[in-house]
């Protein structure tokens, strides 16, 4: 964690980590790292070493073939049987992968099809290689000293302090072009070269540092590798930022333990690390639609049936209304239940949402007020997490806001079934999902039910709370138990969404925002969102436009602040174009929930970093104020005042998606955008499903799907819809005047339509499956579900766009 900025009043984090050690002149201890090894154990993927340090200490190495592209490394003095591991166990591989273990002259050599490990043992040292041989990364020994023979780096080993083990640590060559990604939710710069970061959730209390919500010890290198370390505990990840020429792990707990992922590409290294820790659940398809929030303000019945009426009145697609924290009475959060004088009837409100197509999200913590009731019977239970006194550990985590709060102990399954118990007593009200604030305050002195101590409970609880408020969910629902979450860590990504906090109203904290969802992205957290407008403060009404342009083009999308962030509030303009953008949305839809449907199968973002579609391009190693939304679309959010920025677009050519400009990459465009256009350009001969917006989402098939046909002249292109009803391939070529199409799948009828770009020919023959199709006259075309068979036609005035019915 960064260190106190010189000069600045204090701020309270919470719980900052625990600090490491920093050596004073007189202190002449140093690391001490193995130096050489001697086979123990050989078993048929492991192998057991025993090594020796500088010092003549021994250390255990246990090296692991995990599956392919997966190895292992643990580093430790002894077992440590209580300590907490984040990876599961695989299943063996299969046969078309071996594994194998070789001895050989100098060492060992650990075999899997994509990666190759070497461990030479005298000297020891280790070395990754990929499936052709490459050296992927090696243990750097050669940066060990300087001139003055004093240590430079932290190699593969530990540290003590006035004689106590203090941490693991391993370094790496950084090689001089690698670039790093990942971390979780970090607002610095997406590359995290030159930065060192500890994993440790933080309530960051806004987003422009290094501190985050949501940290995962996972990153991600541009030399097409991956470093997991499996650890709760805070890791320090030195990314060439204390030497030019290493990067270096630091591990606080009982071992160093970690995993080497290897892959052809990016998105093969966040899938195989995503087999480690565990994938998104798929959210339901109204959780892709657009949330509107109370805000953090005082509420009411009347002011949200209001809310209610109003959308619905200015036709702006909606499917969640949100209600913050006023739900409940102040002062006595979150003890889950309702404010009786402000909500006199619940059941009744969430009938009247029910009615209007409204699903309900409740805001609630883990944390309880002690001037609630509730906290007298979970205190008398043992229900909160407690001091060294054996007394509910009480403590102030909303830094003054709000009075002290005990917590739940979610190591406590009789506290854990409690807590369950009253959300379950909402759930069966007509609440559809939570939103789980906070979580990432826990102290490191905490005495928990289960023994665990506070240090490593800490980022831990995160994903304990989510657990069980996503169980009781999935119970009671019936579906996968999805939450709105803020605080999470490695393997987060199974509760499906998570928002990026609380950022100020300003340009520059949705800069900042977008690098914090970029890089949890690279994590395997697919289902990433942000509040439109910023938290904190008043956002213009501009900003509050531009923030909303994205909203819409992220994973989920919600309007959520400390003030008012419903777009009536914003003026005329701002509710037209909110309302145009939520429009577009929903007839996204289908090309948004196939994303999601791969992200859950793949762990791969739906925000996607532009290095990860285009990994091979050195130009988008740095860009992080871009993004592609999908495979096929590229969005580029305006980040300050005045409508201009640069855009950056890659080898291949391009649309514009406003007025269907065939452009050429790579080249930088400098864009001047009106208010209500997003910068958004769509990948050439692109097939893109859309459907017919609605008020809200049902949770079935979508009725009508056209593809959008983004074809150059001779140009092909294919896209695969995912729906509820199975999977739908649509395949399509332009040669000279004929359109070509097939069709595979479980839809019965869809349309394509061919949007007029520059130098294509008319069209005059379709063809359907190697099947010529009907051409239509006339001055109006069938509409899809009413067409009796398939058939295609182009209006005089539809500039020449073909449109097929399928």
């Amino acid at each position: 964690m960064a260190e106190p900025v010189p000069l600045l009043p204090y701020n309270l984090y919470m719980t900052e980590p625990p600090r490491l050690p920093v050596r004073e002149p007189e202190d002449e201890d140093g690391p001490d790292y193995v130096v050489e090894a001697t086979l123990l154990e050989r078993g048929e993927r492991h192998v057991r070493l025993q090594g020796r340090t500088l010092s003549g200490s021994p250390l255990l190495i246990t090296l692991s073939l995990v599956a392919d592209g997966i190895v292992r490394v643990v580093l430790e003095e002894e077992p440590d049987p209580t300590r907490v591991r984040l990876a599961r166990e695989l299943p063996p591989p299969p046969a078309a992968a071996p594994l194998l273990v070789e001895e050989q002259e100098t060492g060992l050599a650990l075999l899997s099809p994509s990666l190759r490990l070497e461990a030479t043992l005298r000297p020891f040292g280790l070395r990754f290689l990929d499936a052709a041989g490459r050296p992927l990364l090696a243990q750097n020994y050669s940066e060990l000293t300087n001139v003055r023979m004093k240590l430079t780096i932290l190699p593969f080993g530990l540290s003590r302090f006035n004689g106590r083990r203090v941490a693991f640590h391993d370094t790496f060559t950084a090689e001089p072009d690698e670039h790093f990604f990942g971390l979780g939710e970090k607002f610095t710069d997406f590359d995290k070269r030159g930065q060192r970061i500890t994993t440790w959730n933080c309530d960051c209390g806004g987003a422009f540092s290094e501190r985050a919500y949501k940290n995962v010890p996972f990153v991600v290198s541009t030399r097409k590798y991956g470093i997991f370390v499996d650890s709760p505990c805070a890791v320090d990840f030195d990314l060439v930022a204390s030497n030019t020429a290493t990067f270096t792990l630091i591990s606080r707990d009982s071992a160093l333990d970690y995993y080497v992922i290897a892959g052809p590409d990016l998105k093969t290294i966040i899938t195989r690390y995503a087999s480690l820790v565990g994938f998104p659940i798929l959210p339901p398809k109204w959780a892709l639609g657009t949330w509107i929030s109370s805000g953090f303000q005082r509420d009411s019945q009347g002011e949200v049936l209001a809310r209610a009426r109003l959308i619905r009145e200015h036709e702006i697609p909606c499917d969640v209304l949100h209600l913050d924290c006023y739900w409940q009475r102040f002062g006595r959060w979150s003890e889950v239940q309702w404010d009786e004088e402000r909500f006199p009837d619940p059941a009744g409100l969430i009938g009247q949402l029910k009615a209007q197509g409204f699903k309900v999200c409740l805001w609630i913590h883990p944390y309880l007020g002690t001037a609630s009731e509730r906290f007298a019977e979970g205190a008398a239970r043992g229900y909160f997490l407690k001091n060294a006194a054996g007394e509910p550990y009480v403590a102030d985590l909303w830094g003054g806001f709000h009075p002290p709060v005990a917590m739940l102990d979610v190591t406590h399954p009789e506290a854990v079934a409690w807590f369950q118990g009253l959300l379950r007593e909402q759930l069966r009200l007509g609440v559809d999902v939570f939103k789980t604030d906070f979580g990432e305050g826990i102290p490191t002195d905490v005495v928990a039910y289960s023994g665990i101590a506070g240090e490593r409970l800490h980022n831990l609880y995160a994903l304990l709370y989510n657990d069980a408020v996503a169980e009781v969910t999935a119970r009671e629902t019936g579906r996968a138990g999805l939450v709105w979450g803020r605080s999470s860590y490695a393997g987060g990504q199974r509760h499906a969404a998570q928002w990026s906090g609380d950022p100020n109203a300003t340009f520059t904290a949705l800069a900042s925002t977008l690098r914090g969802g970029l890089s949890l992205g690279m994590c395997g957290h697919a289902f990433w969102s942000h509040d439109i407008g910023g938290f904190t403060g008043q956002p213009s009404p501009e900003l509050y436009i531009r923030w909303a342009q994205f909203g819409f083009f992220s994973p989920l999308t919600r309007a959520h602040g400390n003030s008012s962030r419903l777009p009536w509030d914003f003026g005329p303009q701002a509710l037209e174009i909110f309302r145009s953008y939520a429009r577009l949305r929903y007839r996204l839809l289908p090309y948004i929930y196939t994303y999601a449907c791969i992200a859950a199968r793949t762990s791969l973002p739906l925000l996607r970093a532009m290095v990860l579609e285009f990994p091979d391009d050195p130009a988008t190693y740095t860009l992080d104020l871009q993004y592609m939304f999908g495979a096929e679309l590229l969005v580029a959010p305006l980040y300050r005042a005045g409508g201009e920025r640069p855009v950056y677009l890659p080898a291949g050519t391009w649309v514009d998606f406003w007025s269907r400009t065939v452009l050429q990459g790579p080249t930088t465009l400098q864009v001047q955008a009106p208010l209500e256009q997003l910068p958004l350009y769509v990948r050439a001969n692109a097939l893109i499903p859309t459907t017919e917006p609605a008020p809200f989402v049902r949770e079935e098939p979508f009725e009508t799907v056209v593809f959008e046909a983004y074809l150059l002249p001779e140009g092909a292109g294919s896209f695969t819809l995912c729906d509820l009803d199975g999977e739908t391939t649509v395949s399509a070529r332009l040669q000279g005047t004929t359109l070509a199409i097939e069709v595979m799948g479980a839809k019965r009828r869809l349309g394509l339509r061919l949007l007029k770009l520059a130098g294509q020919p008319p069209v005059e023959t379709v063809l359907l499956n190697g099947h010529q199709c009907e051409r239509w006259m006339g001055e109006t075309a069938p509409a899809l579900a009413e067409a009796p068979a398939s058939g295609w036609f182009s209006l005089p005035d539809g500039g020449g766009e073909v449109t097929v019915v399928l």
